[in-house]
């Protein structure tokens, strides 16, 4: 007698900065689903070509806002999940920098380069960007920088030395224990981060629909990682 086919797992992709949390979230509760990971502008890409997948996670509006008007999300699927905060990270050992200058993040670099995700695509570079935009720096910087195709890339750069400096999440902090947060940049002095989750255009199955449930529910573990909640208060948010 034929056996039942069994249905596939659930296909997550995520941002890369989600990977150790949410390796653990799927682990920890035992979640019929498997993750892959990379910048959310190479996701969004992939998703558009037709590459199989469930559900997104993806770490800025401007790639999720992308997917939908190509109509390829659920219709009244699209939240927010997790909050984030960027910070420049050093070696572990390293002191806490004061800076109120491009000269002081230049000083600090001592000939060294500045990791960033690319400005342009990647989500923690474009925070990056418009932190120093904003700040009046990002011209002088600018050269100094070793831009990477994803924020886990620029953290392991920092992690193993090859650059003194680098802007990621205060998440990614917490997923490396060679690097820690030296500097944070004030609330306000760039945009919100919220990571935006969505079922895709067909993705409409039971089992589909219990993980999307599980990652919304699964705050004490993103927060053990150092993800931050979006307040409650936000229509937005996942439920």
């Amino acid at each position: 007698m034929a056996l039942p086919l069994r249905a596939e797992p659930v296909a997550i992709f995520a941002a890369s900065s989600l990977k150790s949390a949410l390796d653990e979230v799927i682990e920890t509760r035992k979640l019929d689903a498997v993750a892959a990971y990379g910048g959310s502008a190479a996701i969004a890409r992939q998703v558009a070509q037709g590459a199989r997948a469930d559900i997104v996670i993806l770490a800025h509006r401007e790639w999720m806002d992308w997917l939908a008007a190509q109509d390829l999300l659920a219709k009244d699927t699209r939240c927010h999940l997790l909050a984030n905060t960027l910070v420049l990270a050093g070696a572990s050992g390293a002191r806490d920098i004061q800076i109120q200058s491009a000269e002081d993040i230049i000083a600090a670099l001592a000939g060294g380069r500045l990791a960033v995700g690319q400005l342009e695509t990647v989500p923690a570079g474009q925070y990056t960007a418009a932190y120093l935009e904003g700040q009046g720096w990002l011209a002088q910087l600018t050269p100094h920088m070793a831009q990477t195709s994803n924020v886990r890339l620029a953290l392991a750069l920092v992690a193993r030395g090859e650059t003194p400096l680098g802007f990621v999440y205060a998440s990614d902090v917490f997923a490396e224990p060679r690097v820690r947060a030296l500097f944070t940049p004030p609330p306000g002095a760039y945009p919100v981060i919220r990571y935006h989750m969505a079922r895709l255009d067909g993705a409409d199955g039971q089992n589909v629909q219990s993980v999307a449930l599980a990652l919304a529910s699964a705050g004490d573990i993103f927060q053990r990682s150092g993800f931050a909640p979006v307040p409650a208060a936000q229509k937005e948010r996942c439920k």
